[in-house]
């Protein structure tokens, strides 16, 4: 499939995200979209992670997306190393589709050479919420990191530190009341406190089953389910999810 157009999606209209109205409120931004644009009106798991994660956090991310994808869930991340390029490349490895939201322009955008042999632009969707003439600021992360929660019904935390981007997404998603599922596993505190920190707050943790030995995601499943039909605005939230 050749390398499709970029379309504009703006508030109200037919094609934009409700999810993301319902949680931005008046600022819900104009998106620029490429990709199979059906799968903002399927429901999806997003995950956040750090891009330095250890052995153990990249085999959970890959295994909850896999499990994910095979339940017929998008994949929704962004566009770092680590957990986010994890978790996408095992979704796409695992016949499902994933949502990739960038933290810079949609026209930067380039598919990494290692996520090539697993793309698909019919199971792909690339989000930018910023306009082409917007220049790099490192504070556009947080704001990505908004955008994949709105678009998200559940969100899991791979491996969080003490403070950073992770944190403060897994934050942000318990302000809003939506449900926050944390990795949890051998030496976690150590490897990741801000997963702790995440879990004191009301986070659910995520672990193995027994049974099966892999990520038990029948409660992200149940919970993504069960998410209200109407969120609070994030902007509501704001001073709960500051964490600098």
């Amino acid at each position: 499939m050749d390398k499709p157009a970029v379309f504009e999606l703006s508030p109200g209209t037919a094609r934009y995200p409700e999810s993301v109205s319902e949680m931005l409120g008046h600022k819900a931004p104009l998106l620029y979209v490429q990709g199979n644009l059906d799968l903002l009106l399927s429901q999806g798991i997003g995950f956040c992670g750090s891009r330095h994660a250890s052995e153990k956090g990249l085999e959970t991310a890959a295994d909850c997306a896999d499990q994910a994808a095979k339940d017929g869930y998008v994949v929704i991340s962004g566009n770092a190393a680590g957990v986010d390029f994890t978790a996408h490349y095992s979704a796409l490895k695992a016949g499902g589709s994933t949502i990739l939201v960038l933290p810079e322009v949609i026209e930067h955008f380039r598919i990494k050479k290692e996520l090539q042999p697993v793309w698909d632009w019919k199971r792909a969707l690339v989000v930018s919420q910023f306009e082409p003439a917007a220049v790099w600021k490192a504070y556009r992360a947080m704001e990505r990191n908004d955008m994949i929660i709105a678009l998200s019904r559940a969100m899991i935390v791979i491996e969080a530190g003490a403070k950073g981007g992770t944190l403060h997404a897994g934050m942000r998603t318990l302000a809003v009341g939506k449900p926050l599922f944390v990795a949890d596993y051998q030496n976690i505190d150590e490897i990741a406190p801000g997963n702790k920190l995440l879990l004191e707050q009301g986070g659910v943790r995520l672990s193995r089953s027994r049974s099966t030995g892999r990520a038990y995601m029948e409660r992200v499943r149940t919970a993504a389910e069960h998410v209200p039909a109407a969120l609070p605005p994030l902007k509501r939230a704001v001073g709960q999810a500051s964490l600098f």
